[in-house]
């Protein structure tokens, strides 16, 4: 079926200027960056503004999932629980199931998928920075298992990305132990080379 059956998908609030934080601002704006990587929104992080630019358009709400249709990856999020008005910030899309038959996390999951997210590099339009036209995700194809079904892919594809996210941290931190072996090594060298008796160390020595 197409993706277009299951949810609704709706543009994002344009901002014709730079988005400021206000301190006491009390509508979240969500931007690309809010999209962290782990299927989620950083709403405790986003950006806020004193009250939401326009009375129905952009609005988000719980269980709600958000695509970043620019470039060559395009990060997924659901929203969580929303305390206040929240509103995505164009070009971003909201996703927002049209029945009770799709899991968010399911959702999540799909568009995270490798092939999904080739599928949708190949809808892009433009040179610069490409960019996947809300047609071209409305007339995606998508699978849909049963709920349960649904639940359990979700979940391994959360396990997936603890995995993957396990997985670069030990990456970071062997190249870490790494460099500061070669330090220590360097380190001993210097004092070696520059210890009494060393051909080095002798160098400087006066003549007898």
């Amino acid at each position: 079926m197409l993706l277009s059956e299951v949810v609704e998908i709706l543009p994002g609030v344009p901002f014709r200027t730079r988005i400021e934080s206000e301190k006491n601002g009390a509508c979240i704006v969500v931007q690309a960056r809010d999209l962290v990587g782990d299927g989620t929104v950083d709403l405790a992080g986003a950006a806020r503004i004193a009250a939401p630019p326009s009375s129905t358009r952009g609005l988000l709400r719980p269980g709600d999932v958000v695509l970043q249709p620019r470039g060559n990856r395009y990060s997924v999020g659901k929203v969580e629980e929303v305390k206040g008005p929240a509103v995505a910030a164009a070009p971003l899309y909201i996703l927002r199931r049209r029945a009770r038959g799709i899991d968010p996390d399911f959702l999540v999951a799909f568009l995270e998928a490798a092939s999904t997210q080739s599928a949708l590099r190949q809808d892009a339009v433009g040179t610069h920075v490409p960019q996947i036209p809300r047609q071209a995700l409305e007339a995606l194809h998508i699978e849909l298992p049963d709920l349960s079904s649904q639940i359990r892919l979700a979940d391994l594809a959360r396990l997936e990305r603890r995995e993957i996210e396990v997985m670069d941290r030990l990456r970071v931190a062997r190249g870490r132990l790494f460099d500061l072996a070669l330090r220590e090594i360097a380190k001993k060298s210097r004092k070696r080379a520059n210890a009494p008796g060393s051909i080095s160390g002798l160098k400087g020595a006066p003549t007898p």
